[in-house]
């Protein structure tokens, strides 16, 4: 008789112990889409259009990305042309009347 209550309240304190854990996995996501949501919303009304980055892999060379080594001999130096970059962006400017 012993045996079957410590098997009976084990079991329960393994589905409470699932539970919680299923509970905490679903608030970890609704936090995630929350606040994905509140950044878009607030890149539209800021006017800029959310990026959406996707990433692609290819099956056949899965690490193609991740080599290392300097992609340019040390020590060259790459010359730029530099501009001018405006105070406020072209999008949010309006019109002064």
């Amino acid at each position: 008789m012993l045996t079957f209550i410590q098997r009976l309240i084990s079991l329960v304190l393994r589905l409470l112990l699932v539970g919680v854990g299923l509970l905490f996995a679903a608030a970890l996501v609704a936090a995630g889409v929350v606040l994905t949501l509140v950044l878009v919303i607030w890149s539209l009304l800021r006017g800029r259009r959310p990026r959406v980055v996707r990433f692609h892999v290819d099956p056949r060379a899965p690490f193609a990305g991740m080599r290392r080594g300097p992609a340019q001999p040390p020590g060259e130096v790459v010359d730029i042309e530099a501009r001018e970059v405006p105070d406020t962006p072209a999008q949010l400017k309006r019109d002064e009347r």
